[in-house]
């Protein structure tokens, strides 16, 4: 909390300083020292840093609905055959319900549509891990009967041999597209950071929040 109050501060001041800066002879403002220290490169991830940032609870909308009933068929033909089911004889409520309890598709028509193929090796993984729900079934079955199982679980290390590889792949083309975005990102702070850049950032932020105060207000 101490902290955000003294970046707030810092900022403030720096606002204050650039606006009072009514010659063009004056120079830029600097980037607040507090600012500076707390946007250098973390060593690494801290627990919960981003807790809070994804979990959001919006309604779907028809269009995204639509989207997400594709992938489902795409993904889980069982998931989409209850969807289907539900939207027929249920209540629009019960369907949307049920939607939201189904907010891993969402995710994944977001994901085809930045990253067709990262998302077709997460498509491969998943029908793989429907497979090895079947055999998994098949296997306790089996031992339940006490009949013969070497079957089942021959068939078992296959998929996870498989299950196993498509996770490999799928975590390592999503670490590289978050590198290259992390180096995006990097770059476009540094750039802003500029001292020639930050007076003009926060005029444009400015305007835009007065803006808004005019809309508001109307003619």
């Amino acid at each position: 909390m101490i902290r955000l109050m003294l970046l707030a501060s810092a900022v403030v001041l720096g606002l204050a300083a650039w606006l009072g800066a009514a010659d063009g002879a004056s120079p830029p403002t600097p980037v607040p020292a507090v600012v500076l220290a707390m946007t250098q490169p973390d060593t690494g991830m801290r627990p919960g840093r981003w807790t809070g940032l994804t979990d959001r609870t919006d309604a779907l909308s028809a269009t995204m609905i639509g989207r997400c009933m594709e992938v489902a068929r795409e993904v889980d033909p069982d998931l989409a055959a209850r969807l289907d089911m539900i939207r027929r004889d249920r209540s629009e409520e019960d369907f949307r319900r049920a939607m939201g309890l189904a907010r891993h598709l969402v995710g994944l028509v977001h994901l085809k549509d930045e990253n067709p193929q990262l998302y077709d090796v997460k498509v491969d993984e998943l029908h793989v891990q429907a497979q090895v729900d079947r055999v998994m079934d098949q296997l306790i079955a089996a031992r339940r009967a006490a009949a013969p199982v070497a079957e089942y679980e021959q068939e078992l290390k296959r998929l996870v041999t498989q299950q196993v590889g498509y996770s490999l792949v799928a975590r390592g083309m999503s670490l590289r597209r978050l590198n290259e975005h992390v180096k995006a990102l990097r770059q476009e702070l540094d750039r802003d950071m500029q001292p020639g850049n930050f007076g003009p950032a926060v005029q444009r932020r400015l305007q835009e929040l007065l803006d808004r105060v005019d809309a508001a207000i109307g003619p």
